[in-house]
């Protein structure tokens, strides 16, 4: 509570000091050079309920979302990413800073509970799709560990050290977790630890083994589902622009060379011929990039490819796009109500920082490791 108090001050006297200095939103980071992208993922009714199952950081409610779209239409001019591509080759001038709403993943809330609501405003947006899901009734691979974990946690076990007893019975390392400090011996933190380091086949199978035996409830997969090709050509057909998320929401950091040319181009290659129109966009899960990924995207025919921090390819400045994630509680003061101010710290970067430097846009041995041996 005293973090969160703390917190709401700074972003009051913060906002506060640059409405004096007259500076608009967007403009401490590169002089309006760089539109403002907004990342999200689930859009749910209700986000209390929601959050007892799913990941909470990946949720934003329906009412959050319209506050957040209404206080950027009110200082930003929203495009499209077309728009934004283009401003970004030869820039233009817009009646305020540009801005675009993107949503990753592919959820089926998508469809339902935020397409009627950008529609109803006239807001152009963004999905990223992992093809290999789509029509599909799985969920995400990161949520289907989340859920296993947390049934873990639910039971009393201790997560790490199953989910290493786990890992050791299948010959797959993951000593990672052996580092984790005793107060991260908890879901999120755990799978967090396993995506950063473990290729995405051998994450398949640690989650397959800890499912054994144990099912899903048919109202969680119901809320997790994907979208089906028909919903993605609805929206595709109402103007939302429809990218690449890859094939299987691998972490491409962690992948060999000849995973990553698959997963980018065979996703490429499904949502053109679905879709039957070119795909130029593309999303990197979890925002992570290295050079050698970024060329791969460049190889496989995007034009603009997405982050979700301030890290750029000096080489490659399109493929390395910055964008924010936000959800539900990323812009609540310390009385949990909507804040201006906060939503302000957010856009200008002032708030998640540590974002970048966890997601180690650079070769990392360990991975290199995981990557010949998958």
């Amino acid at each position: 509570m005293v973090r969160s108090v703390m917190k709401t001050c700074f972003a009051y006297a913060y906002s506060g000091a640059n409405a004096v200095r007259g500076l608009l939103p967007g403009t401490l980071w590169g002089g309006c050079e760089l539109p403002f992208i907004v990342c999200y993922h689930r859009v749910v009714e209700n986000f209390e309920k929601s959050a007892q199952h799913a990941i909470p950081s990946m949720l934003i409610s329906t009412a959050m979302l319209e506050r957040h779209i209404d206080w950027l239409a009110k200082r930003y001019s929203i495009v499209s990413l077309d728009e934004i591509g283009s401003h970004l080759e030869s820039p233009r001038k817009f009646s305020k800073p540009p801005a675009a709403i993107t949503f990753d993943d592919g959820y089926s809330d998508v469809y339902y509970n935020a397409m009627p609501l950008l529609l109803r405003k006239g807001v152009p947006s963004a999905v990223f799709t992992v093809t290999g899901l789509i029509s599909t009734t799985w969920p995400q691979l990161f949520d289907r560990l989340y859920l296993s974990l947390s049934d873990l946690q639910l039971r009393g076990a201790s997560v790490a050290c199953t989910v290493n007893r786990v890992s050791s019975s299948l010959s797959i390392d993951t000593g990672i977790l052996d580092r984790l400090r005793p107060s991260a011996d908890e879901p999120f933190r755990v799978m967090s630890a396993l995506l950063w380091a473990v290729p995405h086949n051998h994450v398949e199978k640690i989650v397959a083994a800890l499912e054994k035996g144990r099912g899903y409830q048919n109202e969680v997969l119901e809320q997790m589902k994907p979208m089906t090709w028909e919903m993605v050509s609805k929206m595709a057909g109402q103007g939302i622009i429809i990218g690449s998320h890859t094939r299987s929401h691998a972490l491409l950091t962690n992948e060999n060379a000849d995973t990553v040319r698959a997963e980018l181009r065979e996703s490429k290659l499904a949502l053109e011929t679905r879709l039957r129109m070119p795909i130029y966009h593309f999303a990197y899960p979890d925002g992570r990039f290295n050079p050698s990924v970024v060329q791969a995207a460049s190889s496989a025919g995007y034009r603009y490819a997405y982050g979700i921090c301030r890290e750029r390819d000096e080489q490659l400045p399109l493929l390395t796009i910055p964008r924010k994630v936000l959800w539900e509680q990323s812009c609540l003061s310390a009385m949990s109500k909507f804040s201006s101010a906060m939503m302000n710290c957010h856009v200008n970067w002032v708030f998640g920082e540590r974002e970048c430097s966890r997601h180690h846009h650079v070769s990392i041995p360990q991975m290199e490791h995981y990557a010949n041996a998958s």
